[in-house]
C-alpha cells in the first residue's frame, strides 16, 4: 500500500481518481477538512453505487436485511438458535418454532422464503437430512462474512485478495476460553495459519488464548499471556514471509492487561523485530491516553532498534455486553454514554495521531465503515503528509461496494477477516450476531444508507461538524472512579441499593 503515495495533497476527481491539482495551501486542522472530506466521501458513495457483481449484491443483501423490520431478529435467532444446536432434532424443533413466530423475511429471494417455509414443515419429521441442508444453506448466505478455514477454501479467498489488491486480516474464530486444553488448541490453530507462506497477517484476543485470566492477580496475569503468546510471535517473526500479530481488544477488563502485556512481550530483545499492533477502541475515553503512551512507547522501542507498531483505530464492537455487565454488578458503563461522544473521540484520536512527529515508529490502521471517517483520515493523512503511515480499514463481507470504491482512491484496503473451520461454526454464531445487531443500531452508518441511500452521507455531516467542534470537550480516562480505600461509610439511605461489585479492572 506504500506506491501510490507520492501525490500527498492531490484532490480526487469525479471518477474516484486521484487529480493532478493540489490543495491551495493544504488545510492541516480537521476543521479545515470537513469539506474535502465530505466531497470525497460523496464521490466513494457514488464509486460504490456504480460497484456491480458479488460486491454489489452482498451489499444489497445486508441492505435489505437491516430494512426489513423482522429481518434482524429472524437471521438472529435462526443463527442462535438453529445453527447453534449439535442435535438435529432440537435445531429442527427451534426452525419450525422460529419460522412460525415469524413472517416471511422480505430480504430473502422467493426460493429461499420457499425453502425456508418448507423445510420448517419437514424438519420435524425428516431432521435428517433437512437440517444438515438447511446449515449448509445459511453458511452460503453468510459465507461473505466469514471464511472458511479450510485449506482449499482459505486459498482461494486468499488468492482472490491478492488478484484484486486487498489485504486480509485473518481472525480465527473462537469465544473467550475457561481451559488450557482448548487455549493451545486455539493458539496452535493460529500459529499453523500463520506458518502457511500466503498468509501476511493475523488478529488474535488474549480470552481466546489463554484460560482463566484472573483479573485480580494482574502481574501474573500478565506474566501468563506474555507466555502463552510468545510461542506465537516467534513463529510469526521466523515465518517466511514474517507475519504481522494484531491484538485484538473487546471486553474493557482486560484493557490495561492486553496493553501491559502487548508492551512487555514486544519489548523482549528476540522479539525486537516482530512487527505488532494492538486495537484501540474510541468508545472507551481512556483510549487518548493510551493512545499517547503507545506512541511514545513505540519511539522508546523504535530507538532500540525495534520495527513498526500498528494501532487499530476502532469503534468498539461490545457495547451491549458492557451496558449489561455494568448494570448487573452496579458500575458505571466503562463506554461513552452516547454515540456523539464516541464519533468526537474517534476523531480526537485522529488528530492527536495523524500527525508526521507521532508516526514515525507507529502505523494507524483507520477500521471504521463510516464513509466519513475514512476520508476525514485520508485527507487528513495527505494534508500532514503521512498517507504512507496511515492504512485503511473494513469487515470482510459488510459493505464490499464501499470498500472497493474506497480501495479505488488509496490503492489498497486492508479487510479483517473471520475464518472458522466448519466443524466449529459454532464459534461464528456470536461474531455474526454482534455485526448484524450493530450493523442495524440506529445512527450506523450502514444502517442509514440501507434505510436513506445517498441521503444517508447528508445526515451524518451534521453529525461530522458537531463532533468536530465538540471533540475537546469529551470526557478523559476511565468513567468507573470507584476506589475502596477513599469511600465513606454512607448513610441511612432512603431504599434498599446494592453495593456495587469492586471492579478489578480498576488501579485502586
Amino acid at each position: 500500500m506504500d506506491d501510490h503515495r507520492d501525490e500527498l495533497d492531490a484532490p480526487v476527481a469525479g471518477d474516484g481518481t486521484r487529480g493532478a491539482a493540489r490543495y491551495a495551501g493544504p488545510p492541516r486542522t480537521l476543521e479545515e477538512l470537513a469539506g474535502p472530506s465530505v466531497e470525497l466521501a460523496t464521490t466513494w458513495l457514488r464509486g460504490a453505487e456504480a460497484v456491480g457483481g458479488r460486491q454489489r449484491r452482498a451489499t444489497q443483501r445486508l441492505g435489505d436485511l437491516l430494512a426489513d423490520e423482522s429481518g434482524l431478529d429472524l437471521a438472529v435467532s435462526f443463527i442462535d438458535r438453529v445453527l447453534r444446536a449439535e442435535s438435529d432434532r432440537v435445531a429442527a424443533e427451534q426452525l419450525t418454532a422460529v419460522i412460525s413466530g415469524s413472517r416471511a423475511p422480505a430480504f430473502l429471494s422467493a426460493a429461499d422464503r420457499a425453502l425456508l417455509a418448507l423445510g420448517a414443515r419437514l424438519a420435524p419429521r425428516l431432521p435428517w437430512p433437512t437440517m444438515p441442508l438447511a446449515r449448509r444453506r445459511l453458511r452460503a448466505l453468510v459465507g461473505h462474512l466469514v471464511v472458511d478455514a479450510t485449506p482449499r477454501s482459505l486459498e482461494q479467498r486468499l488468492r482472490h485478495a491478492r488478484e484484486a489488491g486487498e489485504g486480509l486480516n485473518l481472525n480465527l474464530l473462537g469465544e473467550a476460553v475457561l481451559g488450557d486444553e482448548e487455549a493451545t488448541r486455539r493458539r496452535d490453530a493460529t500459529v499453523a495459519m500463520l506458518r502457511r507462506g500466503d498468509v501476511d497477517y493475523v488478529s488474535i484476543k488474549v480470552s481466546s488464548v489463554v484460560g482463566r485470566i484472573n483479573p485480580w492477580d494482574h502481574e501474573h496475569a500478565e506474566q501468563r499471556i506474555v507466555e502463552r503468546l510468545r510461542p506465537l510471535c516467534r513463529a510469526a517473526v521466523e515465518a517466511d514471509p514474517p507475519v504481522f500479530v494484531n491484538l485484538d481488544l473487546e471486553e474493557y477488563r482486560d484493557l490495561d492487561l492486553t496493553v501491559a502485556a502487548f508492551r512487555r512481550l514486544l519489548d523482549e530483545e528476540e522479539l525486537l523485530g516482530l512487527s505488532a499492533g494492538l486495537a484501540l477502541q474510541a468508545y472507551v475515553p481512556d483510549a487518548l491516553p493510551i493512545l499517547e503512551e503507545l506512541l511514545d512507547w513505540a519511539d522508546a522501542r523504535r530507538r532500540r532498534g525495534g520495527a513498526d507498531v500498528r494501532l487499530r483505530l476502532v469503534k468498539g464492537a461490545n457495547l451491549s455486553m458492557e451496558r449489561v455487565e455494568a448494570e448487573m454488578r452496579g458500575w458505571t458503563p466503562a463506554p461513552y454514554a452516547t454515540k456523539h461522544e464516541t464519533d468526537a473521540n474517534y476523531r480526537r484520536l485522529l488528530d492527536h495521531a495523524v500527525r508526521p512527529e507521532r508516526l514515525g515508529a507507529t502505523r494507524l490502521g483507520i477500521a471504521s465503515h463510516n464513509l466519513l471517517d475514512q476520508a476525514l483520515a485520508w485527507t487528513l493523512a495527505q494534508a500532514r503528509g503521512v498517507t504512507d503511515r496511515v492504512d485503511v480499514e473494513m469487515l470482510q463481507g459488510m459493505a464490499p461496494g464501499l470498500a472497493e470504491a474506497v480501495r479505488a482512491t488509496t490503492g489498497g484496503i486492508r479487510l479483517y477477516t473471520p475464518v472458522v473451520d466448519p466443524a466449529d461454526f459454532d464459534a461464528a454464531v456470536s461474531y455474526l450476531v454482534r455485526r448484524l445487531e450493530e450493523a442495524a443500531t440506529s445512527g450506523n452508518f450502514l444502517r442509514r444508507l440501507s434505510d436513506e441511500g445517498p441521503g444517508a452521507l447528508d445526515a451524518e455531516v451534521a453529525g461530522l461538524q458537531a463532533s468536530l467542534a465538540g471533540r475537546h470537550e469529551v470526557a478523559v480516562g476511565p468513567r468507573r472512579t470507584q476506589d475502596r480505600h477513599a469511600e465513606q461509610r454512607r448513610g441511612v439511605l432512603p431504599a434498599f441499593v446494592n453495593e456495587p461489585d469492586t471492579d478489578p479492572a480498576l488501579a485502586a
